[in-house]
């Protein structure tokens, strides 16, 4: 009876809480994830497997030897780093490590926010190995019912207050056979260059625009159209606006608006044509050509470009085809390029060239990437006050960027020497925003667009609002 009650004892000894226990279970699940911890104050993309991963590795830590257990743990917070980005600016994972080999384009040093964030990493890292390393002395006074406890109450938290509600929809689209027709894109709602084989003499411009999603509010949305919007605009044009679903970072959309399929940069690599609308439009004699201010080495655009028909390509190497006399200026942090207003600049002189020939021509945006450079374009929206009606700083930012863009498709539009042309602006992707506020002002998984149709071609009219917060300040 006494031997009973004795080990009745011992066992309610062990489940009894103590010190090492307690700071085990606590700091070995909160240490490794603190940077994610203070992001999900804002937002952070849903991490639950990797938050048991990493606990898992932090509850092997008690038993592997301390070089060992330093090799795993740097891998897997490595690992979840890049899972991380992954999730914020809507990657597939394979696409992920494709990319790191260029890696060496990107200035990471040039924010502070991703230094900060570089900086508070490593701290964790050493923070996470040090505890776990001084919890192995003690390693048999550590309760691991306490320790599942935090692990899993922490991992519920996340999920909760992580999750979104496109995410099934992301994951099921990595499971769509590569390179598989898409019926939702702007450029089929609208159907640009349907008739190109017409031989009338239009112009046909894309201009895809850096993270710009589709907004909840038409209001919102309608303050980046803004100068599209104008009664000079609706006056030679027939105005439609829409949203699309996009997949996938910016070369998704860009295939998906270009080509119709569901595919990125990579699927271009083992192929040597694909039937895209450039491809389309070079057989009807149109001249094609691609602008963008950043390097076209990045994504391989320089290879699979000319494989969906461009003929021309014009990117930072050959100053978007800018005379040397020229100063052109850089923009951008960690994405340093040329500035979007002299591709704008060069889209429209290349449209001005030799009026009698039809062209095709795309332009993809660069400076809307975060983080935003201030000062680059005119602060039209007074997005130092709080973020203005928007109600967050580096959206109202991004926004100004994409309304710059929106007054530069204007002035194109509007030039009257040059041949009628056809435009499409269209954004890629969501914007990754930092704030779980600011993500919530736009719509699930979908992207916004704006065709601009001469009247001459024909369409119906679609009136749009126009916000006060623009009336007399569009200019």
């Amino acid at each position: 009876m006494r031997s009973t009650a004795s080990m009745f004892m011992k066992a309610r000894s062990r489940l009894k809480p103590t010190r090492e226990s307690l700071l085990f279970s606590v700091l070995a699940v909160l240490l490794p994830n603190s940077v994610y911890i203070l992001l999900s104050l804002l937002y952070c993309p849903v991490r639950t497997p990797l938050i048991l991963g990493l606990s898992g590795v932090c509850l092997a830590g008690l038993f592997l030897p301390r070089f060992l257990f330093f090799i795993l743990l740097l891998i897997v917070m490595v690992l979840d780093a890049l899972l991380l980005v992954a999730g914020f600016f809507q990657m597939p994972i394979p696409m992920l490590f494709d990319s790191l080999q260029y890696a060496g384009n990107i200035s990471i040093s040039s924010s502070i926010t991703y230094l900060a964030l570089l900086g508070l990493l490593t701290a964790s890292f050493i923070a996470t190995f040090i505890v776990v390393s001084e919890a192995k002395k003690n390693r048999n006074a550590i309760n691991l019912f306490l320790f599942i406890g935090v692990l899993f109450s922490y991992a519920g938290i996340d999920w909760w207050l992580n999750s979104e509600p496109h995410a099934v929809e992301t994951v099921r689209n990595r499971f769509v056979e590569p390179f598989s027709p898409i019926s939702d894109a702007a450029s089929l709602h609208t159907g640009l260059g349907g008739d190109m084989a017409e031989q009338k003499p239009r112009n046909i411009l894309i201009v895809m625009v850096e993270g710009l999603g589709a907004f909840t509010s038409e209001e919102l949305q309608n303050i980046v159209w803004g100068p599209l919007l104008e009664s000079d605009v609706r006056s030679g044009y027939a105005v439609e606006t829409g949203s699309a679903v996009y997949f996938g970072s910016t070369t998704a959309g860009e295939v998906r608006e270009l080509c119709h399929v569901k595919g990125d940069y990579r699927d271009f690599r083992d192929r040597d044509t694909a039937d895209c609308l450039p491809a389309q439009a070079a057989a009807a004699g149109y001249k094609t050509a691609a602008f963008h201010a950043f390097t076209g080495a990045f994504f391989e655009r320089f290879d699979w470009f000319p494989k969906i028909g461009f003929q021309a390509l014009f990117f930072m190497e050959n100053r978007l085809g800018i005379e040397e006399d020229v100063k052109l200026e850089e923009c951008g942090l960690s994405f340093r390029g040329l500035c979007d207003t002299d591709a704008g600049t060069a889209v429209e002189q290349y449209l001005l060239q030799d009026p009698a020939a039809r062209k095709f021509v795309y332009w993809l945006t660069l400076n809307s990437h975060k983080p935003i450079r201030v000062g680059e374009v005119p602060a039209r929206l007074g997005c130092e006050e709080g973020g203005n009606v928007f109600g967050d700083v580096e959206l109202c930012r991004m926004s100004d960027q994409w309304l710059n863009i929106s007054h530069i498709v204007r002035d194109i539009a509007l030039n009257p020497d040059i041949a009628e042309t056809e435009v499409l602006v269209v954004g890629d992707h969501h914007p990754p925003l930092f704030t779980r506020s600011g993500r919530k002002l736009f719509q699930p998984g979908r992207v916004a667009w704006l065709h601009l149709k001469p009247k001459a071609a024909g369409g119906q009219d679609v009136t749009a609002f126009l916000p006060d917060v623009l009336r007399g300040s569009a200019d």
